[in-house]
């Protein structure tokens, strides 16, 4: 069955406690340990400077080695990976340097020193080397966050009180994070009842290259009926969420429901920086503190829709060129920093001028694409940026679950 979408074969964020950088801090660190450093100096003479050396060539060289892991997916050959490594390094000192030269403080009042140094050096990476990552080397980028995502269920679970559960579904692995059943169920917020439990299906999907749209689109989609029919979850009982890309599933498949079975429309979709103009292209001069530089975003949805050759069909792939009628409440979030942020005023007052009423706009001031997918000592946005979003949901749940 052939759809518009594929075959079926504004608020300012507050600003965030401890999001500003103590220069305080760093100064007394540093005069710390100039301070031992010269006292081990005077009490041992050369000995102390000889061991001081041998450690920093120590760290500098595990240091390396990393910066050298780091780098594999950029290069186009093992030769150039130490090369890279180096350019990297260098990235990082110009980007320390300019902390300093701030008084040691962060590019924007919400950013954090780790947050500026994981966007800034994303930024660099993809805009130096995106072409290769977003296609010949895009398995190579996978391998540390597949290994991030097998490793760390575990450690997160036991903070949030959930229990990680593979499940084994068309073909594909995909995990469930189920509530703790001897946790305490109660909402914070007063939304829902006391004994509501939330269930997290993380589902997995085939990707670009080696699969073309619309396979990620068809893959989400079969989940989602998956989880209605196999688990027998009530889809008002089901709130669909993405981010970045997936953010862009969502909203589709949400109007692929719409138009093919209205009455198993999920109660909400969340999504946080959704690709909602797959046909817009450049950028980086108007957002030039967004870690998707160009050349990774173009190259990469160039060759995701390379296997649509009509110009008139690429167009119709972007949820901003659709009807946004009668879609399930919709939370969208962008930072106000990030290469999607003009698309989504653009998307929000699509929406208005259509009438709808039932999609919120949520802007993170000075904050760059998709804060959700760091980690929170990381990103000073994501706590915040998630809570919104589950506000949201809960506020549209409440009236189901209390029926």
């Amino acid at each position: 069955m052939a759809t518009n979408y594929g075959s079926l074969d504004g608020q300012n964020a507050k600003y965030l406690p401890g999001a500003k950088s103590s220069a305080l801090k760093v100064s007394l660190s540093t005069v710390v340990l100039t301070a031992i450093t010269s006292l081990l100096i005077v009490l041992f003479g050369g000995a102390a400077v000889n061991i001081i050396v041998g450690v920093v060539v120590v760290v500098y060289v595990f240091a390396f080695a990393a910066f050298c892991y780091t780098a594999v997916p950029f290069a186009s050959n093992a030769i150039l990976v130490p090369f890279i490594a180096i350019n990297m390094q260098l990235q990082v000192v110009y980007l320390l340097l300019a902390f300093a030269a701030r008084g040691f403080k962060p590019a924007f009042p919400q950013w954090t020193l780790a947050y500026e140094l994981t966007v800034m050096m994303m930024r660099f990476a993809f805009a130096d080397y995106g072409h290769l990552v977003g296609n010949k080397n895009a398995h190579l980028l996978r391998m540390p966050f597949h290994l991030h995502g097998k490793f760390i269920p575990k450690s997160n679970s036991r903070l949030h009180g959930t229990v990680p559960e593979k499940l084994e579904a068309n073909g594909m692995e995909h995990m469930w994070l189920r509530d703790d059943p001897h946790q305490d169920q109660a909402d914070p917020q007063g939304e829902v009842p006391d004994r509501a439990s939330v269930d997290v299906l993380l589902a997995n999907y085939r990707m670009a290259p080696q699969f073309l749209y619309p396979t990620a689109l068809n893959d989400c989609f079969a989940m989602y009926k998956y989880v209605l029919e196999k688990e027998n979850i009530a889809p008002n009982h089901v709130v669909l969420s993405g981010d970045s890309a997936s953010g862009e599933m969502t909203l589709t498949n949400c109007m692929r429901l719409r138009d093919t079975t209205p009455e198993l429309k999920p109660a909400a979709a969340l999504c946080y920086s959704p690709l909602v103009d797959l046909g817009e292209t450049g950028g980086d001069d108007i957002t030039p503190h967004c870690l998707l530089a160009a050349n990774f975003l173009d190259n990469s949805l160039e060759t995701y829709l390379s296997s649509i050759d009509d110009p008139n069909k690429r167009s119709k792939v972007s949820p901003i060129n659709q009807n946004l009628k009668d879609l399930p409440p919709a939370f969208v979030q962008f930072g106000t920093l990030e290469r999607f942020y003009e698309q989504g005023l653009r998307f929000k007052a699509n929406a208005d001028s259509q009438g709808v009423k039932n999609m919120e706009l949520d802007l993170l001031e000075n904050i760059a694409h998709d804060p959700v997918m760091l980690p929170t000592a990381v990103s000073p946005a994501t706590e915040d940026a998630i809570h919104k979003g589950c506000a949201f949901a809960a506020k549209h749940l409440a009236p189901i679950l209390k029926a």
